[in-house]
């Protein structure tokens, strides 16, 4: 059993992208992200912090913009439409979930392509579907993306089982997976056994959200599992965060296995600083 080091590869990544960053300041060009946070989730507050956290350490400015209730439809989009408009705003992330009185779709609609560097307009999302001049991806599926590949796991021909089919991890990630030559089985809340798809998966990704859905007899031997969760749980001990996967349980059954935390996580924001210096790039005159 190998475990993928999402901290570890994450940092390497990090520090090829500083040099990048340099040369768009020599280009009076100060790569700068907005975040909109919208929701108390403790997970998305977490999110937001280490994203505002590593860029800050890689030279990147990041302005959290944190919205307290009541807000409106009206009140974020018109947020958005001033961020489109802002010079010195090079990137948006709107942080994800939204709350249920809010249109996810007209704001995420609203985004300017060029500065959705989550992937999530209709825009980027329809060129990711047809695999046609990609801008953006995800942050979260690249990164899943990315560190398969840094491992050199191969991808086609194999059975990619994703549980969990949001918009921001599962959908477009089987989208990847596919382009990439792999047969996909994408689970969801209304699927009757999951656990019938997952104990045929050489690759299963877990983006569903259930702390430590995913038992040794869930899963083959040999296959690889890539957890993208995390799920705040109580223990004995107190509060810890856990992934969507029994790591200590599935781990020795398991060829590659990401830990949770240090595993897609860190490569998330890796990816993320990647795709603000990417379109700052592309602006260059």
């Amino acid at each position: 059993m190998i475990i993928l080091d999402g901290k570890k590869i994450a940092n390497q990544i990090n520090q090829t992208i500083i040099p990048r960053i340099e040369r768009l300041k020599e280009k009076n060009i100060s790569p700068t992200l907005a975040v909109v946070l919208a929701n108390e989730t403790i997970e998305s507050k977490i999110y937001v912090t280490m994203k505002q956290k590593t860029c800050e350490k890689l030279g990147i400015q990041c302005k959290i913009i944190h919205l307290i209730k009541p807000f409106n439809n009206d009140d974020l989009l018109n947020l958005v439409i001033d961020l489109n408009g802002a010079n010195n705003i090079h990137a948006i992330l709107v942080q994800l979930p939204l709350p249920k009185n809010i249109d996810k779709h007209k704001i995420l609609s609203a985004i300017s392509p060029e500065k959705d560097v989550d992937g999530l307009n209709p825009l980027n999302s329809g060129k990711l579907v047809q695999n046609n001049n990609i801008h953006f991806i995800p942050c979260t599926v690249r990164a899943c993306m990315e560190l398969l590949d840094h491992y050199k796991i191969n991808i086609k021909g194999k059975h990619a089982v994703i549980i969990g089919s949001s918009i921001l991890v599962g959908l477009p990630l089987s989208t990847c997976l596919l382009h990439r030559g792999a047969t996909i089985t994408l689970c969801n809340i209304n699927t009757a056994d999951t656990k019938s798809h997952t104990k045929n998966g050489d690759i299963i990704i877990s983006c569903c959200g259930v702390p430590q859905l995913i038992k040794k007899d869930w899963v083959k031997k040999d296959a690889v599992i890539l957890d993208v969760g995390i799920n705040q749980i109580e223990t004995s001990q107190g509060s810890t965060f856990v992934g969507d996967v029994d790591f200590d349980n599935v781990k020795d059954i398991a060829s590659y296995i990401t830990p949770v935390p240090g595993g897609i996580g860190p490569m998330t924001i890796s990816m993320l600083i990647k795709q603000i210096v990417e379109t700052c790039e592309r602006n260059i005159i």
